[in-house]
């Protein structure tokens, strides 16, 4: 595969580290609720729409893991394909924007069934 073509490679524990964050702020943002919890949720959705727009490298929790935890760490075993990390914050990019638009629209069910998801 030439190399302008092959997929680029991540540790995984990046995208493992990104989705315990986002596990705790969208919990975060269930239990504060549209009001206070709007924020949040605009914050997870930029975040969203950095890793699936720009890539991993420029999502801000994978910055997080990168600067402070990695040098921590040892070497990953072995690195992952980068597009199926990327395809889940796609995911989550539209479910955070759909909450957004049901928050922003005054529809408290969008909201939670949105942000659930």
């Amino acid at each position: 595969m030439p190399a302008s073509l092959t997929p680029t490679q991540v540790d995984p524990r990046g995208p493992r580290f990104g989705a315990a964050v986002t596990t705790v702020v969208l919990a975060a943002v269930l239990v504060l609720g549209p009001g206070l919890g709007l924020p949040l949720l605009i914050i997870q959705t930029v975040a969203f729409g950095a890793g699936s727009l720009l890539g991993l490298r420029y999502q801000p929790y994978g910055w997080v893991f990168r600067r402070f935890i990695r040098p921590r760490l040892g070497a990953p075993a072995e690195l992952e394909d980068e597009r199926p990390p990327r395809f889940a914050q796609s995911v989550g990019l539209i479910f955070a924007a759909v909450a957004l638009i049901g928050a922003l629209a005054g529809s408290p069910l969008v909201f939670y069934v949105a942000t659930g998801f």
